[in-house]
């Protein structure tokens, strides 16, 4: 029996959504100003933190980083504090030397992982013009990795639209333990590289054959060739894979394509910043929102 769905809470937490009540911590209050330092230049007026808040703000309600020094000023003065906010220059250029955390979770507890890539866009609405009569690259993709204990996202990342989808999956093998595990990728990835990738790191490859796979004598690629055998056994077409896949666990998939589904509904499909500096924090921040999302849903 599947899981019944509490509509009550559910519709709550949908009529929440659009409640725009600002709760600031005591936390970022104390921390509104940048600490002194002892470097060259001029030091900073604003933490990290506030810069950061600012920033959550702009990518969580999709709007430009004029409209969130509006947003965020009017907040502050309801707070009826004597506080000064940093205009839309400031968090633009504050915003590419943001101190960000290299890894998202602590590797110890991330055993298991799913990975996929999707498309964002970088030109807006304008790429089919951009496409026709020439121009910048409108495209960038977006690696990401999910714990799947937890369903927090543990890698991610932005290359060119050109880069292959397989580029990421040593970086995202860093990212966990040392402890036999497995890792689900696409079909993309049926390659003897990708397979000594994840030998190399004590873990598992999943990933469905090629159509027409044939039995190979690499020893890395042993689990493959019994993934062949049994696809053929069940009928070699989309419902034995269907089915290999549901007896290995690779219909675990489906948990990378709902987090793709959730930061295309959050977010939307394109990136809103302009140098490849700021397009890197603003996906590592947009990949902080949602696991502290999960964590907040945890409590």
């Amino acid at each position: 029996m599947g899981h019944k769905r509490d509509w009550k809470q559910y519709n709550k937490h949908l009529v929440n959504r659009c409640k725009i009540n600002l709760w600031v911590s005591p936390k970022l209050l104390r921390s509104w100003r940048a600490k002194k330092c002892k470097k060259n230049g001029r030091p900073f007026v604003y933490s990290d933190e506030l810069i950061k808040t600012i920033c959550y703000l702009r990518f969580k309600f999709r709007i430009s980083l004029r409209e969130v020094e509006g947003l965020f000023g009017s907040f502050v003065s309801a707070m009826r504090r004597s506080l000064r906010i940093p205009c839309y220059t400031q968090v633009c250029r504050r915003m590419k030397k943001l101190d960000l955390p290299s890894e998202f979770l602590t590797k110890q507890g991330v055993t298991d992982i799913v990975l996929d890539t999707t498309g964002l866009k970088v030109y807006g609405e304008g790429e089919w013009r951009a496409e026709k009569y020439g121009g910048k690259k409108r495209w960038k993709k977006l690696h990401l990795a999910t714990d799947m204990k937890t369903g927090k996202l543990v890698f991610s990342e932005i290359t060119d639209e050109h880069v292959h989808d397989t580029a990421c999956l040593e970086n995202a093998l860093k990212r966990m333990n040392g402890r036999k595990g497995k890792v689900l990728f696409d079909g993309i990835a049926d390659s003897l590289k990708c397979y000594r990738l994840a030998g190399k790191y004590n873990k598992q490859l999943l990933t469905p054959p090629k159509k027409g796979a044939v039995l190979r004598s690499e020893t890395e690629l042993i689990e493959r060739n019994d993934a062949v055998r049994m696809i053929r056994g069940l009928g070699n077409d989309k419902t034995a894979k269907s089915i290999w896949g549901k007896l290995v666990g690779y219909n675990q998939r489906v948990i990378i394509e709902s987090k793709i589904s959730q930061w295309k509904r959050l977010y939307g499909g394109e990136l809103k910043s302009g140098c490849p500096e700021r397009k890197k924090k603003e996906v590592q921040l947009k990949t902080m929102m949602i696991n502290a999302m999960i964590d907040a849903q945890a409590v």
